[in-house]
Protein backbone atom coordinates (compact mmCIF):
# COMPACT_ATOMS: atom_id res chain seq x y z
CA UNK A 1 0.00 0.00 0.00
CA UNK A 2 1.39 3.12 -0.95
CA UNK A 3 1.54 6.06 0.91
CA UNK A 4 -1.68 7.77 -0.41
CA UNK A 5 -3.83 4.95 -0.07
CA UNK A 6 -5.09 4.63 3.94
CA UNK A 7 -7.69 2.17 4.58
CA UNK A 8 -10.46 4.03 6.64
CA UNK A 9 -11.17 2.43 9.97
CA UNK A 10 -14.36 2.82 11.73
CA UNK A 11 -14.57 1.38 15.73
CA UNK A 12 -18.26 0.90 16.44
CA UNK A 13 -18.59 0.59 20.27
CA UNK A 14 -21.43 -1.86 21.08
CA UNK A 15 -23.67 -2.79 23.88
CA UNK A 16 -26.94 -5.60 24.06
CA UNK A 17 -29.11 -2.09 23.66
CA UNK A 18 -31.25 -1.68 20.17
CA UNK A 19 -29.30 1.71 19.50
CA UNK A 20 -25.78 -0.29 19.32
CA UNK A 21 -27.87 -2.26 16.79
CA UNK A 22 -28.57 0.77 14.66
CA UNK A 23 -25.61 2.09 14.93
CA UNK A 24 -23.66 -1.73 13.57
CA UNK A 25 -26.51 -1.40 10.78
CA UNK A 26 -25.88 2.37 10.17
CA UNK A 27 -21.84 1.99 10.38
CA UNK A 28 -22.56 -1.35 7.94
CA UNK A 29 -24.37 0.20 5.07
CA UNK A 30 -21.95 3.18 4.83
CA UNK A 31 -19.45 0.29 5.20
CA UNK A 32 -20.91 -1.56 1.78
CA UNK A 33 -20.55 1.83 -0.22
CA UNK A 34 -17.42 2.91 0.82
CA UNK A 35 -14.98 -0.01 1.99
CA UNK A 36 -14.64 1.08 5.62
CA UNK A 37 -13.12 -1.51 7.59
CA UNK A 38 -15.46 -1.98 10.65
CA UNK A 39 -14.50 -2.97 14.22
CA UNK A 40 -16.92 -3.90 16.52
CA UNK A 41 -16.07 -3.54 20.61
CA UNK A 42 -17.54 -4.41 23.59
CA UNK A 43 -16.35 -3.15 26.93
CA UNK A 44 -16.97 -5.27 29.84
CA UNK A 45 -16.93 -2.81 32.82
CA UNK A 46 -17.14 -4.03 36.20
CA UNK A 47 -15.99 -3.14 39.80
CA UNK A 48 -13.53 -5.91 39.75
CA UNK A 49 -10.48 -5.64 38.21
CA UNK A 50 -10.36 -8.11 35.78
CA UNK A 51 -6.61 -7.27 35.47
CA UNK A 52 -6.52 -8.42 38.92
CA UNK A 53 -7.98 -11.62 39.08
CA UNK A 54 -7.90 -12.96 35.05
CA UNK A 55 -9.99 -16.26 35.67
CA UNK A 56 -12.56 -15.64 37.90
CA UNK A 57 -15.98 -17.74 37.19
CA UNK A 58 -17.81 -14.08 36.97
CA UNK A 59 -15.14 -12.55 34.16
CA UNK A 60 -15.45 -15.93 32.18
CA UNK A 61 -19.47 -15.41 32.36
CA UNK A 62 -19.19 -12.32 30.83
CA UNK A 63 -16.54 -12.71 28.57
CA UNK A 64 -19.04 -15.08 26.94
CA UNK A 65 -21.74 -13.20 26.56
CA UNK A 66 -19.52 -10.49 25.48
CA UNK A 67 -18.09 -12.50 22.35
CA UNK A 68 -21.93 -13.82 22.10
CA UNK A 69 -23.22 -10.57 21.59
CA UNK A 70 -20.15 -9.91 18.89
CA UNK A 71 -20.97 -12.71 17.20
CA UNK A 72 -24.56 -11.95 16.43
CA UNK A 73 -23.36 -8.19 16.00
CA UNK A 74 -20.60 -9.35 13.77
CA UNK A 75 -23.49 -11.66 11.53
CA UNK A 76 -25.68 -8.19 11.92
CA UNK A 77 -22.86 -6.06 9.83
CA UNK A 78 -22.08 -8.73 7.18
CA UNK A 79 -26.02 -9.13 6.46
CA UNK A 80 -25.69 -5.36 5.86
CA UNK A 81 -22.83 -5.34 3.48
CA UNK A 82 -19.65 -4.36 5.53
CA UNK A 83 -16.54 -5.70 3.81
CA UNK A 84 -14.80 -6.00 6.77
CA UNK A 85 -15.44 -6.63 10.21
CA UNK A 86 -13.33 -7.12 13.49
CA UNK A 87 -14.25 -7.70 17.07
CA UNK A 88 -12.53 -6.60 20.32
CA UNK A 89 -13.15 -7.09 24.06
CA UNK A 90 -11.50 -4.80 26.64
CA UNK A 91 -12.10 -4.35 29.90
CA UNK A 92 -12.13 -1.36 32.30
CA UNK A 93 -14.58 2.00 32.35
CA UNK A 94 -16.05 2.19 28.84
CA UNK A 95 -15.97 5.56 27.76
CA UNK A 96 -12.23 5.60 28.31
CA UNK A 97 -11.61 2.19 26.84
CA UNK A 98 -13.49 3.27 23.75
CA UNK A 99 -11.53 6.18 23.59
CA UNK A 100 -8.33 4.77 24.26
CA UNK A 101 -8.92 1.75 22.33
CA UNK A 102 -9.67 4.75 18.88
CA UNK A 103 -6.19 6.49 19.75
CA UNK A 104 -4.03 3.44 20.03
CA UNK A 105 -5.75 1.62 17.07
CA UNK A 106 -5.51 4.77 14.93
CA UNK A 107 -9.28 4.43 13.83
CA UNK A 108 -10.58 7.21 11.40
CA UNK A 109 -13.76 7.95 13.82
CA UNK A 110 -15.78 6.14 16.21
CA UNK A 111 -19.63 4.92 16.73
CA UNK A 112 -21.63 5.20 19.42
CA UNK A 113 -25.40 4.26 20.51
CA UNK A 114 -26.80 6.75 23.19
CA UNK A 115 -29.60 5.30 25.54
CA UNK A 116 -31.14 9.20 25.17
CA UNK A 117 -30.68 9.49 28.82
CA UNK A 118 -31.28 13.36 29.94
CA UNK A 119 -31.79 14.99 33.30
CA UNK A 120 -31.00 13.87 36.73
CA UNK A 121 -30.19 10.26 35.75
CA UNK A 122 -27.48 11.50 32.85
CA UNK A 123 -25.79 14.17 35.86
CA UNK A 124 -25.72 10.93 38.24
CA UNK A 125 -23.85 8.62 36.12
CA UNK A 126 -22.88 10.49 32.71
CA UNK A 127 -22.83 9.89 29.38
CA UNK A 128 -20.66 7.36 27.38
CA UNK A 129 -21.52 8.90 24.45
CA UNK A 130 -20.61 12.44 26.02
CA UNK A 131 -17.59 11.10 27.24
CA UNK A 132 -16.67 9.92 23.98
CA UNK A 133 -17.16 13.07 22.25
CA UNK A 134 -15.11 15.07 24.20
CA UNK A 135 -12.16 12.94 24.86
CA UNK A 136 -11.91 11.02 21.21
CA UNK A 137 -8.87 11.73 18.93
CA UNK A 138 -10.86 11.96 16.49
CA UNK A 139 -14.52 12.34 15.05
CA UNK A 140 -17.23 10.77 16.92
CA UNK A 141 -20.43 9.56 14.90
CA UNK A 142 -23.07 9.38 17.80
CA UNK A 143 -26.84 7.14 16.60
CA UNK A 144 -29.92 7.39 18.73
Amino acid sequence: MSEQEHVVKALIAVDPSEHSKKAVILSSKFAKKTGVKLTLLHVIEDVVSYKEIPDTWIHQQKAKKAQALLDELKKLAEEYGAPEVDTKIAVGPVAEEIVRIGEEGNYDYIVVGTRGMSGFKRMLIGSVAEKVVLHAHCPVVVVR
